[in-house]
């Protein structure tokens, strides 16, 4: 009787690292978004993926229409699930930076603003948020695969609407000012 339940547990043990190996997500989170973004989206290529806190994701793609899509995905415990998506179209945009305002997309994020600045002058090396004599923020940007720049900002504060958003190039100079609205 012994044996048996010791062979039960064996089999048991066997049974559940068999089920976690075959649960568990392959390959690197990369991989595994691009995987998420192929099988839901029609999409030419993924321009740019970049992994935010080590469970937050925004992807870049190119749509088959020529817009380009960022997705937002979060990581579970078993993989990459989409939060939220957004078409963008460039036609018309005339400034050297673009920004997007918005609700985080990720959990626990909820009562916090979102800003994604897109960069179309390659010589912006920097941008600061700006209100009064106060800095809010000073972007980190990152760089696609493209080579076209952006950053990604969460916080709670509303200062971000109204402030000033001044672009620098990699000698600390002003390139672009855009004024508070």
């Amino acid at each position: 009787m012994f044996k048996k339940n010791i062979q039960a547990v064996i089999w048991a043990f066997i049974a559940i690292v068999l089920v976690m190996i075959w649960l568990l997500p392959r390959g690197d989170d990369k991989e595994q978004i691009a995987g998420e973004i192929n099988n839901h989206w029609n999409v030419t290529n993924i321009n740019h993926i970049e992994v935010i806190d080590d469970n937050k994701s925004v992807a870049f793609s190119q749509t088959v229409d020529g817009n380009e899509m960022e997705v937002y995905l979060e990581k579970s415990l078993f993989f990459w699930e989409k939060k939220r998506d957004y078409s963008f179209n460039p036609e018309g945009i005339t400034e050297p930076i673009h920004l997007s305002f918005f609700s985080s997309p990720f959990s626990n994020e909820e009562e916090f603003n979102a800003v994604l600045l897109r960069v179309f002058d390659k010589e912006i090396d920097s941008v600061q948020i700006v209100k009064g004599d106060d800095t809010i923020h000073n972007f980190k940007l990152l760089t696609k695969d493209s080579g076209k720049k952006f950053a990604l900002f969460r916080t709670k504060s509303d200062e971000l609407f109204d402030a000033e958003y001044i672009a620098y190039n990699s000698e600390g100079e002003v390139v672009y000012m855009k004024p508070a609205q």
